[in-house]
């Protein structure tokens, strides 16, 4: 998958950049606020998108209803991504909890970023 310049914009807002087959061809280096679709011919199984906290970190959570956990993926009219529930990663002393509403990172108060 091979991204225009333009994606690459500091000013950019959250918004779905492409789709690939496979989890595995999900470019390592992504831009803020880029979400990527994993799908081979029917509805998203998975979303992937680097976390906001800017470490660094990707995140892929499962869409897939047929398993656990699930998150629950929604556009709005005009375009804007939330996220359901909420996206916790924990990753040895960090742990980023937020909220992704309607293009808005909401963090949670557990967090240690």
């Amino acid at each position: 998958m091979k991204l225009s310049w333009w994606e690459w914009l500091p000013f950019r807002r959250w918004r779905i950049v492409g789709t690939v087959e496979f989890a595995d061809e999900i470019p390592e280096r992504l831009p803020k606020r880029a979400v990527v679709l994993v799908a081979s011919g029917g509805p998203p199984k998975w979303v992937g998108f680097k976390c906001p906290c800017g470490k660094g970190h990707e995140v892929l959570l499962n869409l897939d209803e047929g398993r656990r956990p699930t998150w629950a993926l929604s556009l709005s009219e005009t375009g804007k991504i939330s996220i359901a529930p909420s996206i916790d990663y924990l990753d040895g002393g960090r742990r980023c909890h937020f909220f992704l509403r309607n293009n808005k990172v909401l963090w949670a108060k557990d967090s240690i970023r």
